[in-house]
Parts: C-alpha cells; structure tokens; sequence
C-alpha cells in the first residue's frame, strides 16, 4: 500500500498503539534526499508552521520505505534543523499518512504528533515521537 491510501483501516489507525520501533536519525543520509520526497502528501506542518513534517519514499525494500522528516528551528541558530523518524536503521515503514497526522502541545514536553499508517500485514501502527524546540531535540517514546 502507499502513502495516503489507507481506505477502510484510518480509523484503526487513528486508535493504533505506536509502532513497536522507531528511531531517530540525521539528516545527513541518502534517505533525506529530495529524490525521495511523496509530492502528493509531501508536508505538514505545526507550530504555527515552525515544525514541518515531510514524507520521504525511498522506494526499497518496499515494505518498509516511508520516513518522516522532521525540520524545525532549533535554539539560538538561524537555519532549521532536521531529523528523521524511522522504523529503524535505514528502516522506513510500510504505509502513513500525513493528511492525517496528529499533534498535541505539552509546554513541559513539547510538541507530540502522531502519525498513522500501515504494518506490511496490514495492521494499524501509529508513529509517535515529540519535538522539542526548546531543547532542540526530536524523541520516539
């Protein structure tokens, strides 16, 4: 399945448990490249457009190619920085969706989003991790 086609099981993934295991990773990768960028569900955005989330397809392996990238402005430094949320190393996952991310504000923890998707059975997974712009670090629980 593909990024954004996610039919009768959105609202399975809307009340997913979180994907058994993510990371976070530098940008400074293949993975990152602009090649890879989903332009018809590319961005998201947050914060008042302070955090965006990019949708990256790296293509292969085909059941786990889909990462997040993360772009946010860190403390005291005038360019953005960028992380990205994968399944794990060199990783992705098998299907999300970012028209239907979801985010939540904790002043103490940051900003929370929670992203659906699809495990390559099937299954509901929810991608969760927290940006903290303070701090300037992105985090997986």
């Amino acid at each position: 399945m593909r990024a954004g086609v996610l039919g009768g099981l959105v609202a399975l993934a809307l009340i997913a448990p979180p994907a058994a295991a993510q990371v976070v990773g530098d940008c400074d990768s293949w993975i990152a490249s602009a090649r890879n960028v989903v332009w018809d569900d590319a961005t998201r955005t947050f914060a008042n457009g302070a955090i965006r989330l990019v949708l990256l397809d790296t293509t292969e392996p085909a059941a786990a190619a889909f990462h997040i990238m993360v772009t946010f402005p860190p403390p005291d430094d005038p360019f953005l920085d960028c992380r990205l949320v994968s399944a794990g190393e060199g990783l992705g996952f098998t299907s999300l969706s970012l028209e239907r991310a979801h985010a939540t504000y904790d002043p103490a923890r940051g900003l929370t989003v929670e992203v659906p998707g699809l495990t390559y059975e099937g299954d509901a997974l929810l991608v969760t991790f927290t940006v903290n712009q303070a701090a300037g670090t992105v985090t997986v629980p």
